[in-house]
């Protein structure tokens, strides 16, 4: 195809200007992230974030599993990207007579051409799929009324359009073909500034956000609240008051935000009609730091407090993010702010205040705990001669209605002849404290059961609370690095049990009942135990029967964030939609484990058991 110098100097400026114009806009958008504070190292373990990048984006792992259907058209959408990056560039090297192409793949480049061309019909399958979807099917749509995703979707289409044309058996001397090359050109170098322009800017950004993605779901970090340092002239940082609190990486969260509202379809308190909405409050985040000052307050702007008082720190939202948004760091961070700096809007004060009073929530005397333990008759933990403790926590030490679940623990680690002890001084693991905003607290309560535990030399900890196992085991360590105990979760120490030959179940016991399981966030998405207590339950003889919201995407059980303990003034709870899944199943049992979400969902069906019950009854 020949070109005038004419032509070779136009596109040289068209070049010029789209890149310079690109490049100015692009600076403008990052010198407002990079005003943020940092938070943590996010350049530690590179190969492990390089490996992810090279999983999530590359590979598309969270965009399939989040929506198979539109994941898969999302996906050969983005492939044609891939693909189509040599070719594009061999494309403005042509009027310049450089045959890119030929130079890396020599005699075979028809084979490169052919493989674009089978991505291009792809690539065109898959953006009318995802067109259909937002504006036919408006029902699985994220955002019906998204008109830039209609631009965006036909200039892709035209650009997969004008690529075939060139590859077709024609005369490139024609004007037609000159006007398609034209066409092509234009519409790639179009193509950047809609994109920064809309919420297509993660097209850019998601590779470089999901490799500052923190290691785990959730993952805190300790304030520092020394006196020293809150009464020296040295800002500190008491949680998200004001927009200059926001970290650069709540602020790359906020532009990189796809819209795709995965999030708040997994909310558990959105899907129970309240307020919260994960997609809204990051929206609003990326509105306020381009329009509003600095100075502005994060409560009100970005999330309101009622929906922020919503909020069970499940982490659904943040799990299943396809583009390393860390909603939970917004959310904790507000929260701490509400606790640490402003002192108002706080919905679990009559928690707390149970806490501080009697180190537990169910403000009871520590009497009660003690007594509770000589009626069951279970040994405290001697340095040197036991070899697990086992945790108690509030709801085992203080509420009557989880006796059982204790009892029949305390049952099968007799039956199998565990040397284990409890604490004689265990306060509150202060996981529901932290989570609503309560660092100070939290603080507190971790250093007195760490040199508790650090007194008697436990190193084996067996917790059957979720909360307080990802508390003692991920999140003590961050306030005493010397303090690195093995903490296990009693349905993977049961199942090594079964599996040891320590304790036999008797499978005929339970006769194929139908049951489901419910997994807490916790133990699921937090800490990725999802085979252990389906596997007890399998050798139980029970019949399990899967809810639809399980494993990764199962749906808060309420309980998070102090609502096991707290009265919630919403429409409906979470916990009741929870309920109407159980019962979707038609199990008569439901089992469970963690007791927090026995709690809630106690009498969803005809019985509710903990693990360690279900086994316990079964013992042969």
């Amino acid at each position: 195809m020949p070109f005038s110098s004419l032509e070779r100097y136009l596109l040289l400026v068209f070049l010029a200007l789209t890149i310079g114009i690109f490049t100015r806009d692009f600076i403008r958008k990052l010198k407002v992230v990079l005003k943020g504070k940092p938070d943590r190292p996010r350049l530690n373990d590179i190969g492990k974030r390089t490996v992810r990048v090279i999983k999530e984006v590359l590979f598309q792992s969270r965009v399939l599993s989040g929506r198979p259907v539109a994941g898969a058209m999302h996906a050969a959408v983005f492939g044609g990207f891939v693909f189509f990056s040599l070719e594009t560039i061999d494309h403005f090297l042509r009027p310049f007579n450089i045959p890119f192409l030929k130079f890396l793949f020599g005699e075979n480049v028809f084979i490169y051409k052919n493989i674009v061309s089978i991505w291009a019909i792809l690539v065109s399958i898959g953006i009318i799929g995802l067109a259909l979807r937002r504006f036919v099917f408006v029902k699985y749509s994220p955002n019906p009324k998204s008109y830039e995703s209609g631009v965006v979707a036909l200039m892709i289409f035209l650009l997969m359009v004008t690529y075939l044309y060139t590859q077709t058996d024609h005369d490139p001397t024609t004007t037609l073909a000159k006007a398609n090359w034209w066409l092509h050109a234009s519409l790639i170098m179009i193509f950047p500034h809609l994109i920064l322009r809309s919420k297509h800017f993660h097209i850019i950004m998601a590779p470089v956000n999901i490799f500052f993605r923190t290691e785990r779901l959730g993952e805190l970090l300790p304030l520092n609240l020394d006196l020293e340092a809150l009464e020296s002239e040295d800002e500190v940082s008491l949680g998200l008051e004001k927009l200059e609190d926001l970290t650069w990486k709540n602020r790359l969260d906020f532009i990189t935000c796809v819209e795709c509202r995965r999030c708040t379809d997994h909310c558990p308190a959105n899907l129970a009609g309240q307020e919260l909405d994960p997609r809204g409050f990051i929206l609003s985040g990326r509105r306020s730091i381009f329009t509003l000052d600095d100075s502005e307050p994060v409560i009100g702007n970005v999330i309101t407090e009622t929906a922020l008082g919503q909020c069970t720190s499940c982490g659904a939202c943040e799990n299943i993010c396809p583009v390393g948004i860390e909603h939970l760091q917004v959310l904790i961070g507000a929260k701490r702010a509400q606790a640490l700096a402003i002192g108002t809007g706080m919905v679990a004060t009559e928690f707390l205040q149970s806490i501080e009073r009697y180190g537990n929530a169910f403000s009871k005397p520590r009497d009660a705990r003690k007594q509770l333990i000589e009626e069951l008759e279970i040994p405290y933990y001697e340095p040197g001669k036991t070899e697990y403790l086992l945790w108690l926590g509030c709801v085992w030490g203080y509420n009557p209605d989880a006796r059982s679940s204790l009892e029949a623990m305390v049952k099968v680690l007799k039956t199998a002849g565990v040397s284990f002890g409890v604490l004689e001084n265990e306060t509150c693991s202060g996981h529901h404290s932290r989570r609503q905003g309560e660092e100070m607290q939290f603080q507190t309560l971790a250093q007195e059961n760490i040199e508790s535990m650090q007194t008697v030399k436990a190193e084996k900890i067996i917790a059957p609370c979720p909360h307080c196992l990802h508390t003692i085991g991920r999140e003590y360590p961050d306030l005493d690095p010397n303090f690195k105990p093995q903490v296990i979760h009693h349905s993977q120490f049961i199942l090594d049990l079964i599996r040891r030959g320590a304790i036999k179940l008797d499978s005929k016991k339970w006769n194929h009942k139908k049951t489901t399981y419910h997994d807490p966030c916790y133990l699921g998405r937090y800490e990725h135990v999802f085979d252990a207590p389906r596997d007890i339950l399998k050798t139980a003889g029970v019949n399990l029967v899967e809810m639809e919201r399980h494993g990764a995407k199962a749906m808060c059980c309420g309980g998070g964030n102090a609502g096991f303990a707290r009265e919630q003034q919403v429409p409906k709870r979470v916990d009741q939609v929870r309920k109407e899944q159980v019962r979707e199943t038609g199990a008569e049992l439901l089992v469970v484990g963690c007791p927090e979400c026995k709690m809630m969902l106690n009498a969803a069906v005809e019985e509710t058991k903990d693990l360690a019950e279900l086994v316990a009854d079964a013992l042969a």
